[in-house]
């Protein structure tokens, strides 16, 4: 029996192992990336240009370090952020300080038509929001363009608790999720958007007596 999580309960379990069990933020952030090469490696992807959409939080610090990873491999890999990287978070920067030194540029703009694969690290559990209106915009164009999304955790645009669309969201093709499967990928427009979703276990801890909302029998990678 798989355990289904909300957006709240995810972040309470993410908290938890960094804050109280001690496990680094940038371990996890490590585990992650790692985990989606895992399954960009299994899959039938098309390498030849691989375009890395990052945010400012820490789906945006996964996705970074994703890149990386990928570039250090000698893959073609361009990565660009959405949003004003001065206010990204400090797990995004520390991410960002370690590229600058293997010598990954940060492109500024980037075109969907030349991409063969894009990676989807904008937004994960923690949007509470409407994305905003160029964002949205973006997304539309990227959907229109149809090429294979792998969403970060969860697709940009979804809430992780409902299932529910933010204005818009990234079809994903294929979606690497950690820890626990959240439940807006199981319901209502999150269970398409989301494409095949993979679980993949990054080493966090449950609190002592915490209780999950759902359960659900899902398969674990």
């Amino acid at each position: 029996m798989t355990r289904l999580v909300t957006a709240t309960e995810m972040q309470q379990i993410d908290n938890y192992t960094i804050e109280t069990i001690g496990m680094p933020q940038d371990v996890l952030i490590e585990r992650a990336a790692m985990a989606v090469l895992d399954v960009i490696g299994a899959g039938r992807f098309d390498l030849s240009h691989v375009l890395v959409l990052a945010g400012l939080g820490n789906n945006g610090a996964d996705g970074v370090a994703i890149a990386r990873l990928l570039y250090a491999q000698g893959v073609n890999v361009s990565l660009q952020f959405v949003g004003n990287v001065s206010r990204a978070k400090d797990s995004v920067k520390r991410q960002l300080a370690i590229i600058e030194k293997h010598g990954l540029v940060r492109s500024e703009k980037s075109d969907f038509n030349e991409a063969t694969l894009i990676i989807d690290a904008i937004f994960g559990v923690g949007l509470n929001n409407v994305l905003p209106e160029g964002l949205q915009k973006m997304i539309k164009a990227a959907n229109h363009i149809d090429k294979p999304v792998i969403a970060v955790d969860v697709p940009t645009g979804i809430d992780a608790t409902t299932g529910e669309v933010r204005g818009a969201a990234l079809k994903a093709h294929t979606t690497v999720t950690f820890g626990f499967t959240k439940v807006g990928l199981t319901q209502q427009n999150g269970c398409y958007l989301s494409g095949n979703v993979i679980l993949k276990d990054v080493g966090m801890l449950i609190p002592d007596n915490f209780e999950f909302s759902l359960q659900e029998t899902l398969p674990v990678a």
